[in-house]
């Protein structure tokens, strides 16, 4: 391997060994620092190196290239306590064989991004890259408190081949749930296990019956309204449709002086 300078990694606690490149990969060769004091009894000075071994570790990207950092990891042998110990290494995340910035570069990076996607950037397998996302997840999930809106809405996301029901608190402008389906059953089930939920005044929706339905017999105090942008989308259907019709009934020379009342009928009154 080739001889680098110490920092260009920014591990301080490490030194470069060398570093060995090839078009889609960089591998360095680092050294591990020594422990302070045994890390069984904590005795300083008593312990001496008891064997070693090359062990790999991803890291960071550099210049679009996957990073592993082959970490000579030492044993140490206790006078003291007379244990045989491998010390933590600082900046390491042992349990994914990863350095601490990659383990939160992928934390961050797994909610914006398919695994797939993350796995080929860092070079990770792409379960290790589902680990990390749930342990974050149910890590966030633990510390999440939920309250029960004032204004919930009602909306669907067409996601994977299939409409789902999503579910947001409009006055904080969150997200409360998003549901496998929007089946009126599923629906129904959500609010009924809403806590506090006589707490909800409006709810808003699109026109799908099954939401109104479901929030009439789950929560009947709360008024329910349209929600404006299918108002408007369904009003500039029937516009069109409206449109569309008269048009056919004109001859060639009369359609014609109409070429682009399409866009004319869709601008607000002060821009005409």
């Amino acid at each position: 391997m080739t001889e680098m300078p110490n920092n260009i990694l920014h591990l301080p606690e490490y030194q470069v060994l060398g570093c060995k490149s090839t078009d889609d990969d960089m591998h360095f060769q680092v050294d591990a620092p020594d422990p302070i004091a045994c890390e069984e009894c904590g005795v300083q000075g008593e312990f001496v190196r008891f064997g070693k071994r090359d062990v790999p570790y991803r890291d960071l990207p550099i210049h679009g290239k996957r990073v592993t950092l082959w970490v000579v990891r030492r044993r140490y042998n206790c006078r003291a306590c007379k244990i045989t110990f491998r010390p933590q290494l600082p900046e390491m995340v042992d349990g994914f064989r990863m350095t601490l910035r990659l383990h939160e570069y992928v934390e961050k990076e797994s909610f914006n991004h398919p695994y797939t996607f993350v796995a080929s950037q860092t070079g990770l397998d792409e379960k290790t890259v589902r680990d990390i996302f749930n342990a974050r997840a149910e890590f966030l999930g633990r510390w999440h408190r939920f309250e029960t809106p004032r204004i919930l809405g009602i909306d669907e996301l067409y996601l994977n081949k299939r409409y789902r029901c999503i579910l947001t608190n409009i006055e904080e402008r969150t997200l409360l749930d998003l549901l496998a389906t929007r089946r009126q059953d599923v629906v129904t089930n959500y609010l009924m296990k809403l806590k506090d939920r006589q707490k909800v005044e409006i709810v808003s929706m699109d026109m799908w019956n099954p939401y109104r339905a479901a929030a009439k017999a789950v929560l009947p105090q709360a008024r329910i309204v349209v929600d404006k942008f299918h108002v408007v989308r369904m009003a500039n259907d029937a516009l069109k449709k409206v449109r569309k019709g008269l048009r056919k009934e004109l001859k060639p020379s009369q359609s014609r002086t109409l070429k682009g009342d399409r866009k004319i009928l869709l601008k607000r009154a002060h821009e005409v």
